[in-house]
């Protein structure tokens, strides 16, 4: 079996019901603090990531995805790349948090500022320069390698406790990496455009290199069971370091490209402003 089945739905309560409150929470800050937030009300290209993420998120977390990653090793890594790699990118770039928080304050009558609240303090220790984002990529760093240990990874396959917990590492361990790469350019204590690039290379080779120690290994690594249809554990093994190679190394690409338009374009626009006050 290649394929899981499509009416195989996992249906967990819990990613349901977290879903549905994330999208709650962030509609109601679209709809009652869009002009505070610089957005109109009409739907835009951050509506469409956020759609986008939160499906991403319940893919990988009640879909045929879920119902067979105990039992596929490709499968399951489709259902780390979208934990990791897809969702928390598509919903940083709706900008979620300030918009539910900003919400919030509007739904209690108080005046809708982020600065001198909660977030905005989380947000200046998340944001406090390169070695703040040092820490968050090697938390990144360490939490992928370390769930792909194979004792720790078999434990995953047999204690729904534990594989629930390497879920929620990586959904919040990716938003942290992340939002180091999606931010605005200018903000206060972000990261410049080559220190973003930087965070996004070591990302990346961290994922390729430990696809590489998978599809290159010659026994199985993982504790999962005999494939059916011709598929072998050693084959469905180099199947599973493909994902993580390709699709998982899209994320990455894709950030380098629009890392890299934005620097021609600032550079473009600062030659100009040069020449501009020439006498």
């Amino acid at each position: 079996m290649l394929w899981p089945p499509l009416l195989d739905w996992s249906f967990e309560p819990v990613p349901i019901v977290g879903s549905a409150t994330a999208a709650y929470l962030y509609w109601r800050g679209r709809r009652t603090a869009s002009a505070a937030l610089g957005r109109g009300t009409a739907w835009d290209n951050g509506d469409t990531a956020f759609a986008l993420g939160i499906g991403a998120l319940l893919l990988a977390l009640i879909s045929p995805i879920s119902f067979f990653d105990t039992t596929l090793q490709w499968d399951h890594m489709v259902q780390h790349v979208l934990l990791l790699l897809v969702a928390p990118p598509l919903i940083l770039l709706a900008d979620p948090f300030r918009t539910a928080w900003a919400g919030y304050l509007a739904a209690q009558g108080r005046p809708v500022t982020i600065d001198g609240t909660a977030p905005a303090r989380v947000m200046r220790i998340l944001h406090a320069g390169p070695k703040a984002a040092a820490i968050i990529v090697l938390a990144f760093s360490v939490d992928l390698l370390v769930w792909h240990v194979p004792s720790i990874y078999n434990a995953t396959l047999r204690i729904t406790s534990v594989h629930d917990v390497e879920h929620l590492t990586f959904l919040l361990v990716g938003l942290l990496f992340w939002d180091q790469v999606i931010s605005p350019i200018k903000a206060t204590g972000r990261l410049s455009l080559l220190g973003r690039a930087v965070v996004v290379l070591v990302g990346m080779f961290v994922s390729w290199g430990l696809a590489i120690v998978i599809g290159y290994a010659t026994h199985p690594l993982y504790a999962y069971p005999t494939p059916t249809g011709g598929l072998t554990l050693l084959g469905d093994q180099e199947i599973a370091a493909g994902v993580m190679w390709v699709p998982g190394g899209t994320p990455f690409l894709i950030a380098l490209l629009y890392l890299g338009i934005r620097w021609f374009e600032l550079d473009d626009r600062t030659a100009s402003s040069a020449v501009g006050v020439q006498p």
